[in-house]
């Protein structure tokens, strides 16, 4: 029971935190009760959002059952957290999914997610080799990481629309994706207690217009049209380059 609990209260300070970061480019979101879907990019309430662990539960299973097992690392700490919808997906009117995003991730990403923290993609065997889904799974993790550090900043950016329908194309890489971004330096799992990886799973480094974002035991390179640290002026009538920031809501789902 009270794992519920603390699976409720996460799930209403993400929905509250999240409308809060929101309201900055959309503040007609603050009264009428919806959140944009970091992946699909549509407006929804409450009941159509699920709480997801951003590292899979099927690889928090295998963590050191001393960490497991510590009251300071529960499996919400391990895996960090976003809210990402669960209403069925349409596309021109028909059903292209029917689980929404959290189930979308679930089922393209979190196996090639788990392959990478339990080090079997590095393995020499040709059908354990890093391949085109685990780059992809690492560069949607990455991305969905970067949303829960720095907010809407990361969606709405011209980067973040590259990454939300690279999110709808588990097998390709996006066209307009460059090819430091279609690479992951993966080592081996961490197998000790009292790292730091077991409470903070995520870091972020900026260079050159990407994110370097290391997930426990691998490092993918996520695009980034804007600093997400940069002010943004939102009442000058005349706005200098470097302080413009024009948001991209468009979404091919309804």
């Amino acid at each position: 029971m009270s794992g519920k609990l603390e699976t409720a209260s996460i799930k209403e300070r993400l929905w509250h935190n999240m409308r809060q970061d929101l309201a900055q480019f959309v503040p007609e979101t603050e009264g009428n009760q919806l959140l944009m879907c970091c992946a699909c990019g549509r407006f929804l309430p409450l009941e159509f959002f699920d709480l997801e662990h951003l590292i899979p539960q099927r690889a928090l299973r295998i963590d050191p059952a001393v960490v497991r097992s510590d009251p300071a690392t529960p499996a919400n700490v391990r895996s960090g957290n976003l809210l990402l919808c669960k209403k069925p997906l349409l596309y021109k009117g028909s059903k292209h999914y029917g689980n929404g995003c959290n189930s979308w991730k679930g089922r393209f990403y979190d196996g090639p997610i788990a392959d990478l923290l339990s080090g079997g993609a590095q393995l020499s065997s040709p059908s354990r080799r890093v391949r085109d889904k685990h780059i992809i799974g690492a560069l949607m993790l990455g991305y969905l990481a970067m949303v829960a550090k720095y907010g809407y900043v990361v969606t709405l950016m011209e980067s973040g629309l590259i990454l939300r329908e690279q999110f709808f194309n588990p097998n390709r890489s996006h066209k307009r994706l460059g090819t430091r971004h279609q690479v992951v330096l993966a080592g081996q799992p961490f197998t000790k207690e009292g790292e730091k990886i077991w409470t903070n799973p995520f870091s972020f480094s900026f260079e050159r217009g990407a994110c370097f974002v290391t997930v426990r035991n691998f490092v993918i390179i996520v695009p980034v049209s804007r600093d997400p640290f940069a002010p943004i002026a939102t009442h000058l009538r005349i706005v200098p380059s470097r302080f413009t920031f024009r948001p991209d809501f468009t979404t091919a789902f309804s």
